[in-house]
This record gives C-alpha cells, structure tokens and sequence, in this order.
C-alpha cells in the first residue's frame, strides 16, 4: 500500500473513531434509529407509495429516483466486492451479512446521496428535510460503527452523482 493512502486510512480511522457514540446512551439510541432511515425496504415502500399516489409527471420523477438509486447501487456494490475493505465492526441488525459484509462504499450513503438531490428536484418545499435526513443517517453509519466516515463519504457521492446524471438525462428527453 502506498505512503499516502496509508495516511489517507490513518486519517479516516482517527476522523471516524472521533464521531463514535459508544458511550453516550443518547446519541446511541438516536444514531440507531437514523441509521435505519437509508434502508433499502423502507425506500422500496416509500417509492412504491409515491408511484401509487402521485400521477404523471411526480410519478416518473420518482421512477427517475429509483433508476438512478439502482445505478448508483451498482456502481457501490462494482466497488464494494473489488476492494472488499472490511467494516470497523461487525454488528447484527444494520446489514446484511450475507451479501453486504464490506464497508467501502456505503450502501446507506448511495442511497442517501440520492435523496437530497432528487428529493429536493421533486418536492423543494422539503429540501431541508431531505438533507437532514440525509446526512445524519449516513452519520449514524460512522457513529456506530457499521461505516468509516470515508466509507459514507464516496457512497453519498456516488448517489448524488446518479442523481445528477439521471435528472440531467430526464431533463433532456421527456420534460
């Protein structure tokens, strides 16, 4: 491993470890909850919900969401199964083992980098509210020790940048 991404691990452990809330009873029991706001079940149901209630054209700016969240999935989990970097630790309940053992890029993030920017495009009366939810799940992920701040980082990045490049696209043929 070269010199500077040595450094660049060093950093992140250190950064990551300074926002861990092991023994703090409060901000444990509210990073545990937050950090279930970017699952994907929940999202599956809140997108299904908003193709059922809402017509055209809300309902296929939510398809363009859930196109853009599986791109960005891919991209994380091409990612995620090439490095295979392990998590800082191993907690039941906030992944699955089965397929999602390795850490980098968050899952979690993806799917939160989406929410921010297509949320806002769809509904900007709640950007606010999609940003919070966005970045205090993802550091929930880091506060509890499921995700290295950098892990979150490059995965909320990778949602964004679908979101962008799908919005972009949709803007330029149906709209």
């Amino acid at each position: 491993m070269s010199s500077w991404v040595a450094r660049l691990e060093a950093v992140d452990q250190r950064w990551s470890q300074a926002l861990r809330v092991d023994d703090h009873r409060t901000g444990k029991a509210i990073a545990t909850v937050a950090a279930h706001l970017g699952d994907g079940p929940l999202w599956l149901v809140l997108w299904a919900a908003g193709m059922i209630v809402f017509g055209p054209p809300i309902r296929w700016q939510i398809l363009g969401w859930v196109i853009a969240s599986i791109l960005a999935a891919v991209v994380t989990y091409a990612i995620k199964f090439t490095l295979k970097r392990p998590r800082p630790q191993e907690i039941d309940g906030f992944y699955s083992k089965g397929y999602d053992r390795h850490a980098f890029p968050s899952g979690h993030a993806t799917r939160m980098g989406t929410l921010p920017i297509f949320g806002a495009w769809i509904f900007p009366q709640f950007a606010l509210l999609f940003w919070f939810i966005s970045l205090i799940c993802i550091w929930a992920r880091v506060a509890l020790g499921v995700h290295y701040l950098g892990d979150v980082i490059v995965g909320w990045i990778i949602g964004a940048l679908a979101s962008i490049l799908v919005i972009l696209a949709m803007n330029a043929t149906l709209f």
